[in-house]
C-alpha cells in the first residue's frame, strides 16, 4: 500500500476515496504488484468494458468503484505479504479455489467489497494459523 501512496489510516483513506483515483491507477497496481492485469482487475471487481471506457475517457475512478479499487489493493497487498512478495505464488493462490471460500478462488470471491473483506479475513487466518 505504501508503494501506491494509499493510506491505511481510515481518515486519510476516506479522503483519498473522496478524491478518487486517476485512470492509470490500476496500471500502477499491476506494475507495483508484478501480478497479471487480469488478476488485478478480477480482485478489484472491474469488468473489461468499464476498464476500457475509463481508459478512453481518462475519467477518475470514484464512488463505489474507487472503494472497490482501494479494497482490492488491500487484498493484493495482504496476499503478496502472505507469500513474501512472491508474485508467482501470490497469483497461483489468488486463482486457486479455496475450500474456505466455498471452492471459489480468492480473485473471483473478491469481486465486491464484502468478498474483498472475506478474502482479507482468510489471509489473516492463514497468516496467524487459525483454522476454522
Amino acid at each position: 500500500m505504501a508503494t501506491l501512496s494509499l493510506s491505511s489510516d481510515p481518515i486519510s483513506a476516506s479522503m483519498q476515496l473522496e478524491q478518487g483515483f486517476d485512470t492509470s491507477f490500476l496500471d500502477l497496481i499491476v506494475k507495483n504488484s508484478k501480478l497479471a492485469q487480469a488478476t488485478v482487475v478480477k480482485v478489484v471487481g472491474i469488468d473489461r468494458a468499464t476498464l476500457s471506457r475509463h481508459k478512453k475517457s481518462h475519467s477518475k475512478w470514484q464512488g463505489t468503484t474507487a472503494t472497490k479499487i482501494y479494497n482490492g489493493a488491500r487484498v493484493l497487498d495482504a496476499a503478496l505479504d502472505l507469500f513474501n512478495q512472491d508474485p508467482q505464488k501470490t497469483e497461483q493462490w489468488l486463482n486457486t479455489p479455496a475450500i474456505a471460500l466455498g471452492n471459489v478462488s480468492p480473485s473471483d470471491y473478491a469481486k465486491n467489497p464484502l468478498g474483498q473483506e472475506a478474502v482479507l479475513d482468510l489471509i489473516g487466518r492463514i497468516k496467524h494459523g487459525v483454522m476454522s
